[in-house]
């Protein structure tokens, strides 16, 4: 997939209205935990990053649509490696396409990540893996996943980059939680197809399965 400090969005979506929505914004010239900070208000997603991250970057409007990013501890947003998550609050399209996607027995969540994987893989400069597309629920959230690995990304990830992408459907609100990472050597995890531990990635599986959401009219209060 395209490089994370650079920040092209993973793929251009097929529907301009639902891209406003979900594009995903640049990264370059983000200060180590900076932006601006704030609590989020009405319906919120909560999701926890892995142990030992750390809260690099959030920007956006407590109201409204917001993004906030997660690094290792000793990783910065020019040069990681290990690991990258972010997390996007996002309206949702307008209601003439909301009422297409819903005649079609389709979710959002469902509808988006599809076209996201499928520009993506046209994308890819060299080859691309793409996961499976999973679409179903989790505590009660329609949620999509589905994710891959291109094998060349540009001198940033010289030896790729592989991406786990979840879509979250919320009552109110989009939420888009991107978990992704670079093999630190061309031998790395190269027995397996996306480039990562079957271990490494259940773990970024796990934290999708247990977000929950948070602040919305059926949903109780946000935690401080």
């Amino acid at each position: 997939m395209k490089s994370i400090p650079s920040r092209r969005p993973l793929a251009a979506l097929l529907l301009p209205l639902l891209a406003a929505s979900l594009a995903l914004a640049p990264l370059s010239g983000h200060a180590e935990a900076e932006g601006r900070l704030f609590q989020p208000k009405g319906e919120n997603l909560m999701i926890s990053p892995p142990p030992g991250w750390r809260l690099a970057y959030m920007d956006g409007d407590p109201d409204g649509d917001y993004m906030v990013d997660f690094l290792p501890a000793n990783e910065a947003h020019d040069s990681w490696r290990e690991g990258y998550m972010g997390v996007q609050r996002r309206s949702f399209p307008e209601a003439g396409l909301l009422a297409n996607i819903q005649a079609r027995n389709l979710t959002v969540a469902q509808v988006a990540l599809s076209e996201v994987m499928q520009g993506a893989q046209r994308n890819c400069p060299g080859r691309f893996v793409a996961m499976a597309q999973k679409n179903g629920s989790t505590n009660n959230i329609p949620l999509s996943v589905s994710g891959g690995f291109c094998d060349r990304t540009g001198p940033v990830a010289p030896y790729g980059e592989g991406t786990v992408l979840a879509v979250y459907q919320g009552k109110q609100q989009l939420f888009v939680v991107q978990f992704s990472w670079r093999p630190p050597t061309d031998a790395a995890n190269k027995q397996y197809p996306f480039r990562i531990s079957p271990a490494g990635l259940q773990q970024y599986l796990d934290l999708i399965n247990a977000a929950t959401l948070c602040g919305g009219p059926e949903e109780g209060k946000c935690p401080n």
